[in-house]
């Protein structure tokens, strides 16, 4: 338990270890059906088409048929603050007005667990079969990126960033090297190409040896990519990983429009006056979350603080007393803030050493998809002990 490790993204641009490119240096032309900016799901066209012009022209019993729009605002570490729970919370939300209505994402990260990514990639595939998912981009560094990438549409606001989605190895610490780095290239080129961008653009931003150019046509703004400096404009080079800033990204067409309101974002989204309307789920959802996180965090401190002090000045029962009560509290944050509870932004597993000793319950821990059922086992054989230990000093006074 002392040595718990996670598989990261991370900030860190990636080491330039060998790799040779596969593919012959050949113009990549991106198929205009696929491009994200003019998005054709049927479900969507036949909500809009139904759209009532004025909710308050429905009569009596008649369903308000407008899209409803979402805005999950995730930010902080991915799998802390940025995690797939929540968007599946708006999914199912979405869901009770049928396909086509429209999820926007906006993100502020800098990167986080490998295996939150996971989980994130599965629902937004799944999300985006059925709804109009954006994501709009404040930052969106590493898994964040990644994460971004799902979506059909990104927007970003002008300060936008989003690139450089590098891998570190869970043991090592260290980036990821050899056949673990080129599948991890080509997923991303595969998460790229399968949102309908080009795939080289997804690759550069993992290994920085690989770049990729663009030649834009004047007259018809069609964008051309190189897998090699044969474009016009280099869009990375070969000493940093790709990062997007709003300019960029928006000349080569990897974003659909800049942002800065939710105004100037629903009028390049082209959504028409009154045939939408926000759902206010949206930022329930994300409020939420994230004051979760934040009490989550200040009690996770505090309890840290006060196992070792609490009820010191009592005596032996005292402080056993007090540590019985702390325990019950450690396990109220385990149960519903297990990313804060694991300690993923520094600090370890809210875990009392005591309770770690525990070798056939904490065997499985760190495979554990959820943990928390095994925290309260060992919590309450831990607690079970403590409270013969009490009643023992009690005894004795």
């Amino acid at each position: 338990m002392k040595n718990l490790h996670a598989t990261f993204f991370t900030l860190a641009l990636c080491a330039s270890a060998s790799f040779a490119q596969t593919k012959p240096a050949t113009p990549v032309v991106p198929d205009p059906a696929k491009t994200p900016s003019s998005p054709t799901s049927k479900a969507t066209d036949a909500t809009t088409k139904a759209a009532k012009t004025d909710a308050t022209k429905l009569g009596a019993g008649e369903k308000d048929t407008r899209r409803q729009v979402f805005i999950l605002e995730l930010g902080g570490m991915v799998g802390v603050g940025l995690r797939h729970n929540e968007m599946e919370a708006i999914e199912k939300e979405a869901d009770k007005f049928g396909p086509g209505q429209i999820i926007v994402i906006r993100i502020n990260s800098g990167g986080g667990l490998v295996t939150e990514g996971d989980e994130i990639a599965d629902t937004l595939i799944r999300m985006r079969d059925k709804h109009r998912v954006v994501a709009w981009i404040e930052e969106a560094i590493s898994g964040a990126a990644f994460t971004a990438m799902h979506c059909r549409e990104i927007y970003f606001l002008k300060t936008g960033t989003l690139g450089s989605i590098t891998m570190l190895d869970s043991g090592s610490g260290k980036s990821a090297e050899g056949k673990a780095l080129e599948a991890w290239i080509e997923r991303v080129g595969d998460v790229s190409e399968g949102a309908g961008r080009n795939r080289q653009v997804g690759r550069c931003m993992v290994y920085s040896p690989l770049v990729v150019s663009y030649t834009k046509d004047p007259k018809s703004g069609k964008v051309t990519f190189f897998d090699n400096a044969n474009g016009e404009v280099m869009l990375s080079n070969d000493q940093e990983n790709l990062t997007f800033n709003e300019n960029n990204a928006l000349d080569c067409g990897f974003s659909q429009g800049t942002a800065d309101n939710q105004e100037e974002l629903f009028k390049i989204m082209q959504l028409k006056p009154n045939s939408y309307v926000v759902n206010t789920n949206g930022k329930k959802v994300g409020d939420s979350w994230e004051k979760t996180v934040a009490d989550s965090k200040k009690a996770a401190s505090r309890l840290k603080t006060e196992w070792d002090i609490k009820g010191a000045s009592q005596g032996e029962a005292g402080q056993i007393a007090a540590r019985l009560k702390l325990l019950d509290e450690m396990l109220r944050i385990w149960e519903k803030c297990e990313p804060v509870a694991m300690g993923y932004e520094g600090g370890g597993p809210l875990i009392p050493e005591d309770a770690q000793k525990y070798d056939d319950l904490m065997a499985g821990f760190q495979k554990a998809k959820v943990k928390a059922p095994i925290v309260k086992q060992a919590f309450e054989r831990l607690k079970k002990e403590m409270k013969q230990q009490l009643a023992e000093a009690r005894k004795t006074k």
